[in-house]
């Protein structure tokens, strides 16, 4: 009927008034008017908190689920701006599904069902939790039911049977959103490859149909929840295989992605082999309820008595320092310059952009990641102004998010969320080459980079799969060591000290000191006086003695003391709750902290 180009990274859908909502992980949301299917139009691309992975969607007010970031609520009413309205953190919210004030929630490795209350909008607050036995993902409502998809590993049983047996589907009576209650649940086949992560269900009165993966669609008659009973079962052909991949690794059915309902038919989404149809007469198309949420009007929020707070009406996401000049990277507020001054930050110009994600500093060199595609160079003036001076992309059209000069601005890091990231050689930024591009076949969601290397070395956190080791002097512009401990989180990131080592948090109360020469020898220890609910986590900044850690996922910078590296203490009158929004790596001017805070707005101590 037709196609829309260029749409990318799609994870999942939701339509409603005639709008389609797309997330797209690490490119946001895509918003698209499909009120005629024949002539769909591209509305635009929002920025999201993090990896825009699940969605529900109602006429005026979306749930867009981010992982470990939780839940942002978006008021649509114009789906050409979308509006924050609040965000609700859970363990790693997957997919979601919106019902009479209240959402449910499929959070992924924790294998929670979790409910969250949303009548007041501005203030969602988790109600309700209950165990799945397997990894969350999927829900889906219908009535009283809430229908839960599960995958991966158990969550019960003996340990050595766990693995791959955690898929399946699970029901539960949510008359009583605050107390859920287990029906009962069916088990697909064990199945231990992760190559892929979809497993989801829709419902069509006593019948439930299923995708799990690889193991693929299922029809379950659940007419008596206690007593599912199979009724169907088929798998895909082979996946088509776009890249190399060992022949041990190659599977034999295609990935069953996600799947909808229609009068009389099924639409199975093949992950790389297209659309499969099946005929059943008991599927049939979803109702779409026409529903408008009331949205309260925007509150002041309380500000930190110690902080000046600039409410940009956007997101903030990161802030690069030159002289008494601050650039910041507004998402769809574009590119702003400020001027430092004792009482605070005055705004001096701004730079619309389609979205700008961060800002790094060499010289009198600006380089800026733009639109989730660009990397633009600019030449900074005496009165901060800005003059561009060159601009590229990355090979094969990869995002562009994260940007880090090294080796005395000669080289540039680059990441966009994904696996992997690039080396610029931007001695000449208009002819940005790249020299290194890979990655260890783990996770580089967020910034796990230094903002300084040491004399052409710097160490990549790869959550999970430990410290490599990354060296711009040698011939090929980057050798590797991969797989160092400590293993870590994707939450965290790395910081150059004055003594040469690299500061790393490992999972909210101890440091690591991480040294080039002995990369297998981190030094471990313990921070003194750590207080509740502040954890030592997030992306670093060191500053002389100092060593600040600002959380994206919490909003909690903390401050620690390293006079003495092998006794920190926690620096209490300098540690920030910004948890109304999500604080991203600090910068210093003066002694004085700047905090990109998110939605929250930019803040600077006084």
């Amino acid at each position: 009927v037709a196609e829309l180009t260029g749409v990318k990274g799609c994870r999942q859908i939701a339509i409603s008034n005639g709008t389609a909502y797309i997330t797209a992980r690490n490119r946001g949301l895509w918003i698209v008017d499909v009120t005629d299917p024949r002539d769909p139009k591209l509305i635009r691309r929002f920025d999201t908190i993090e990896l825009a992975t699940g969605i529900a969607a109602t006429e005026n007010v979306i749930f867009v689920a981010h992982r470990v970031y939780g839940v942002q609520i978006l008021d649509v009413t114009d789906p050409r701006s979308p509006q924050h309205i609040s965000q609700v953190r859970t363990a790693e919210a997957q997919s979601v599904a919106y019902s009479d004030g209240m959402l449910y929630i499929g959070d992924w490795a924790v294998g929670k069902l979790t409910i969250v209350d949303v009548h007041n909008l501005r203030h969602p607050r988790i109600v309700a939790q209950t165990t799945l036995d397997g990894f969350g993902d999927g829900v889906f409502l219908q009535g009283n039911l809430c229908f839960c998809s599960t995958g991966h590993d158990a969550k019960s049983g003996p340990v050595e049977t766990r693995e791959g047996n955690g898929r399946g589907v699970e029901i539960f009576d949510v008359s009583n959103p605050i107390a859920p209650m287990k029906l009962g649940g069916f088990k697909f086949p064990q199945f231990v490859p992760r190559d892929n992560d979809y497993w989801t269900c829709r419902a069509c009165g006593d019948t439930l149909f299923c995708v799990d993966s690889h193991n693929g669609f299922y029809v379950l008659d659940v007419a008596d929840p206690a007593n599912i009973k199979g009724r169907g079962h088929l798998q895909l052909p082979p996946p088509i295989y776009k890249w190399k991949i060992p022949e041990d690794r190659k599977l034999s059915n295609d990935c069953c992605a996600s799947l909808a309902t229609a009068d009389g038919v099924v639409y199975i989404a093949g992950l790389t082999t297209g659309v499969y149809v099946v005929r059943t007469p008991a599927a049939y198309k979803q109702p779409q309820q026409s529903l408008r949420l009331d949205i309260p009007a925007e509150i002041t929020e309380t500000v930190d008595a110690r902080l000046h707070r600039y409410d940009m009406h956007c997101q903030v996401r990161r802030v690069a320092v030159k002289d008494d000049f601050a650039y910041v990277a507004a998402s769809h507020g574009g590119l702003k310059l400020f001027r430092i001054e004792k009482g605070g930050l005055t705004e001096l110009q701004s730079w619309e952009r389609e979205c700008v994600y961060d800002v790094g500093i060499h010289g009198d060199t600006l380089f800026v990641a733009e639109d989730g595609r660009n990397i633009v160079a600019y030449q900074i003036a005496k009165d901060g102004t800005l003059t561009e001076i060159g601009r590229g992309r990355l090979p094969g059209g990869q995002s562009v998010q994260i940007v880090h000069p090294f080796m005395d601005g000669a080289y540039l890091a680059v990441s966009g969320g994904t696996g992997r990231f690039t080396v610029l050689d931007v001695t000449d930024p208009t002819q940005m080459k790249p020299v290194y591009s890979g990655g260890v076949r783990g996770i580089l969601y967020g910034d796990m980079f230094p903002t300084h290397d040491r004399d052409g070395v710097f160490p990549v956190n790869w959550h999970s799969r430990g410290i490599a080791w990354y060296n711009l002097n040698e011939t090929n512009a980057v050798a590797k060591s991969e797989g160092n401990p400590p293993k870590g989180s994707q939450l965290d990131g790395l910081d150059l000290m004055s003594n040469g080592q690299f500061v790393f948090t490992l999972r909210g109360s101890r440091l690591a000191f991480l040294d080039p020469n002995s990369p297998e020898q981190p030094q471990v220890v313990e921070v003194k006086d750590t207080f509740e609910k502040m954890p030592i986590r997030g992306i670093p900044t060191v500053n002389e003695n100092l060593v600040v850690f600002a959380s994206r996922r919490d909003g909690k910078v903390v401050t620690l003391d390293l006079s003495d590296p092998e006794n920190p203490t926690v620096v209490k009158d300098r540690c920030y709750d910004l948890s109304q929004g999500n604080c991203d790596r600090v910068v210093f001017h003066k002694g004085k902290m700047i905090i990109p805070a998110g939605h929250f707005g930019l803040f600077m101590e006084k």
